[in-house]
């Protein structure tokens, strides 16, 4: 059974949740703060924190102008987790995020506060203290 906001549906057991959760502060169309809930398979054998090395990688390859301002491990919902501050230039200009990579029981799940221009201290400490609320359940067998 899958469960999503509005309800569930029955899904067979081989297909897997890629769905994006993207969450505004905002009512209209004028930009500010947003949050996406994005999951993704760690590869096969590879160690989470290798995992969170290679997104940072490719992010750093991908991204204009990327720069990790502060990094820290932690543990969010009793499970290991990865939080990089960073900023980078997108078309519409310069972006503030802050990203929080959990190593989820069956997959990883990135948590990610975005801002255009720059995030203020008290919106950090809110979306901190929102990710601090995630609460995972383990995988029906």
């Amino acid at each position: 059974m899958y469960h999503f906001n509005e309800g569930h549906i029955d899904l067979p057991d081989q297909w897997k949740d890629q769905s994006i959760n993207i969450i505004s502060s905002t009512g209209g169309s004028e930009p500010g703060l947003s949050f996406t809930i994005t999951r993704d398979d760690i590869p096969w054998g590879m160690e989470f924190t290798e995992y969170v090395s290679g997104e940072i990688e490719k992010a750093s390859e991908s991204l204009t102008e990327f720069k990790i301002l502060a990094q820290q491990a932690l543990t969010v919902s009793e499970r290991e987790a990865v939080e990089i501050e960073c900023t980078w230039t997108a078309k519409q200009g310069p972006m503030h995020q802050v990203i929080t990579t959990v190593n989820a029981p069956s997959h990883a799940m990135v948590l990610t506060a975005s801002m255009p221009g720059k995030m203020s201290d008290a919106q950090k400490a809110q979306v901190k203290r929102i990710v601090e609320t995630l609460s995972l359940t383990e995988p029906a067998a």
